[in-house]
């Protein structure tokens, strides 16, 4: 079966650029895990804050709402550690799903890149015959 050599090379320029499309795809997805990454870690420096606050108000509390007062501050910053982790996670599944997408379209890419080599490889041979049927002609038609 012969191989059209510009249909390979069209397959090829596609894949490319559904490569390149994964690969923008996955940066984007790395940097929203790394940005969700930052707000986990932002959180919980927010919460340890929080945290060395209460240790001085529990210290000085006087009324049970004082104590109510110091689980609220903690009990909302430890929502938003849950809210964050819960992001964070979803964002680090989406960054596997985009890295997983580009290792197929890499490998599609080099799938049709030495169907190229394949097809210009063939075309060689064949141009090279023609060329070595050529001389071989010219040589024959000298010596009659």
């Amino acid at each position: 079966m012969t191989i059209k050599i510009r249909v390979v090379r069209t397959l090829k320029d596609v894949r490319t650029r559904l490569r390149d499309i994964a690969a923008a795809q996955h940066s984007n997805a790395a940097a929203q895990r790394d940005r969700s990454a930052r707000d986990l870690a932002q959180e919980h420096a927010t919460l340890e804050t929080e945290l060395d606050r209460a240790a001085s108000t529990l210290a000085e509390a006087r009324t049970v709402h004082d104590l109510d007062r110091v689980a609220e501050a903690t009990g909302v910053h430890r929502l938003l550690i849950e809210d964050a982790t819960q992001r964070h996670q979803v964002a680090v599944a989406a960054s596997q799903t985009t890295a997983d997408h580009l290792r197929e379209r890499t490998r599609q890419l080099r799938t049709a890149e030495r169907l190229v080599e394949l097809a210009d490889t063939r075309r060689a041979k064949r141009e090279s015959r023609a060329e070595q049927r050529r001389t071989d002609d010219m040589a024959a038609r000298r010596h009659r």
